[in-house]
């Protein structure tokens, strides 16, 4: 009795790691979709952002900044070629008390070719399949996880755009 309780304990955890998430992307409306909450009495974030030579600040409402990632090169090992392009993106920072969440959408692959000049590849018509991200594009969007949680914790220092 006490192996069989095992095994179906064993079997419920390998289960649960087959559908956990692999990182903060998701689908919503068939949009793909990265969210993560950080904890920090920081309320100098948005001013920290605008430090970054590829982020803009574009509106802000109340404790809501609303901004813009334009062109922005990511390079991660085992990614697939899709990542070898530009990336552009809106995002969403709400801030609350000791804590602010951060929310990128409307990411914009920017293809150049020499011929067709440059084209924009939306990445839920690469990525996402029947309103679910494809298995074998996980390292490309650790990748995207791994640069979104750099750059909305501040853990690097940027050159100020001036």
């Amino acid at each position: 009795m006490k192996k069989k309780i095992q095994l179906l304990f064993i079997a419920i955890l390998l289960s649960a790691n087959a559908f956990a998430q692999v990182n903060n992307f998701f689908v919503k409306d068939s949009r793909l979709i990265w969210e993560n909450a950080f904890l920090s009495d920081n309320t100098s974030l948005p001013m920290l952002l605008q430090r970054h030579p590829r982020l803009t600040i574009v509106s802000t409402e109340g404790n809501i900044y609303k901004g813009q990632g334009s062109e922005i090169r990511t390079s991660c090992p085992g990614t697939s070629s899709f990542m070898e392009h530009e990336v552009s993106f809106d995002f969403e920072i709400e801030m609350s008390d000791g804590k602010y969440r951060a929310t990128v959408y409307n990411l914009k692959f920017t293809s150049v070719d020499e011929k067709k000049g440059k084209a924009v590849i939306k990445p839920e018509s690469v990525v996402v399949a029947k309103g679910a991200i494809k298995k074998k594009y996980n390292e490309d969007l650790n990748c995207l996880n791994s640069y979104f949680t750099r750059i909305f914790t501040m853990t690097p220092i940027y050159k100020n755009k001036s």
